[in-house]
C-alpha cells in the first residue's frame, strides 16, 4: 500500500518549479509509450491525484488511489496496489509513476499488476535512477521530503523483479540528465547536460522509464502416440487323460 504521507509529499512537490517540469517530461514519456497502444483498459498509478495522459486510443482510464481525495477524478478506484479489483487477464496498459518509489510492498504491487494484464499487455514504469545525480543528492538529504523520501530502486534490481514477476523487458530509457535545481534559471545554466548524454543513452539521468509486456507460454499440442493394446494370455496346457475320458 502506498505510503500516505510520502503520496502527499509527492503531490506538493510536484507544484514546485522543478516538479512541474519534471512532470511534463514524464506525461510525455508515457502519452510516446501509449501512442502504439490499443484496447479498452489502461490502469494508472501515481501519487498525483489525477496523473492523466488524454492523447490515447484505450476506451476506458482508471487511475487507482489508496484513498479517496477531495478533488480526485471519477474515474478513480479507491484500492491496495498489492489487492487490485480487476480479474485476470484483464488490463491493456498499466502504468506505475513513481509508485513503486513509495510503496511498502513494491514486489507484491508488481506481481498483481502482471496479474491483471492481458496477454502481450503493457506495463509502464517511471521511477528515480539512484545511480544520477539525484541519488546523490538524496544520500546527503534527511529523505522528509519529495522526492528524497522515496526507495530510488535501481533500474538493474527492477529487471530481475519483472521477470520473477513473468514479464518481459521492451524497451529502457534514460531522460533528465540535468541536476534537480528548484531555480529554472540556474537549471537552464545546465541544459548542456541533458544535449549531451541523452544521445549517448547513459544510465545516470534522474528517471529511467521501462516498458515490458507480459509474456505467456504457449504449448504446442502434441499428436497422440497409440500403440497397440497388450493382452496378456495365460500360458496353455495340456489336458490330463481324465478330462480327455470325460
Amino acid at each position: 500500500m502506498l505510503d500516505d504521507q510520502s503520496r502527499q509529499f509527492f503531490q506538493n512537490w510536484y507544484k514546485s518549479n522543478l516538479g512541474d517540469s519534471v512532470l511534463q517530461l514524464e506525461r510525455d514519456e508515457v502519452a510516446a509509450e501509449l501512442d502504439s497502444a490499443v484496447g479498452y483498459y489502461l490502469v494508472t498509478q501515481s501519487p498525483l491525484k489525477d496523473f492523466s495522459v488524454r492523447e490515447h486510443r484505450l476506451r476506458e482510464s482508471i487511475l487507482i488511489a489508496p484513498i479517496l481525495e477531495f478533488g480526485a477524478p471519477s474515474n478513480t478506484v479507491v484500492a491496495r496496489a498489492s489487492e487490485l479489483p480487476f480479474e485476470a487477464d484483464g488490463i491493456d496498459v498499466h502504468v506505475f509513476h513513481h509508485t513503486l518509489d513509495i510503496s511498502a510492498t513494491p514486489h507484491d504491487d508488481l506481481r498483481e499488476a502482471a496479474r491483471t494484464l492481458l496477454p502481450s499487455g503493457k506495463l509502464i514504469i517511471i521511477g528515480f535512477n539512484p545511480w544520477s545525480m539525484w541519488g546523490f543528492c538524496r544520500l546527503f538529504s534527511k529523505k522528509v521530503k519529495a522526492p528524497w523520501c522515496g526507495h530510488f530502486i535501481a533500474h538493474q534490481r527492477l529487471e530481475d523483479w519483472l521477470k520473477v514477476a513473468g514479464l518481459t523487458l521492451e524497451t529502457k530509457r534514460f531522460v533528465y540528465y540535468q541536476p534537480p535545481l528548484q531555480n529554472g534559471k540556474w537549471r537552464s545554466r545546465f541544459a548542456w547536460i541533458d544535449r549531451m548524454f541523452k544521445p549517448l543513452k547513459l544510465p545516470f539521468s534522474g528517471i529511467y522509464v521501462m516498458v515490458a509486456t507480459k509474456q505467456v507460454k504457449r504449448f504446442i499440442p502434441l499428436k497422440p502416440r497409440w500403440s497397440g493394446a497388450r493382452v496378456r494370455v495365460p500360458p496353455l496346457t495340456k489336458p490330463t487323460v481324465k478330462e480327455m475320458k470325460e
